[in-house]
């Protein structure tokens, strides 16, 4: 299985990963992980909405002030590089 990988992590190409990978579910081998890749998928409960909402995170999302009046803000939610829309 680690020769079909490359021998690296199929996640983030680290090499000689030790750590078998399973579906925790049906007990099925998925692959062999480096350590923090095993583990930030058994963080995130081995989730695949989890693992998009991590993603959609960590491209751009942020918080931030929006004055609405002197001395008055807004908390907005809003995506790095979008220009804030008129209602933020």
């Amino acid at each position: 299985m680690l020769a079909d990988q490359g021998g690296v992590c199929p996640i983030c190409g680290a090499p000689d990963p030790q750590h078998v990978d399973h579906d925790h579910r049906t007990g099925r081998v998925r692959g062999i992980l480096c350590f923090n890749c095993n583990g930030g998928l058994g963080q995130f409960r081995d989730d695949p909405v989890f693992l998009a909402n991590a993603i959609t995170y960590l491209k751009g999302t942020t918080w931030r002030r929006v004055l609405i009046h002197p001395g008055v803000y807004r908390i907005s939610f809003s995506t790095r590089g979008r220009p804030p829309s008129r209602s933020s």
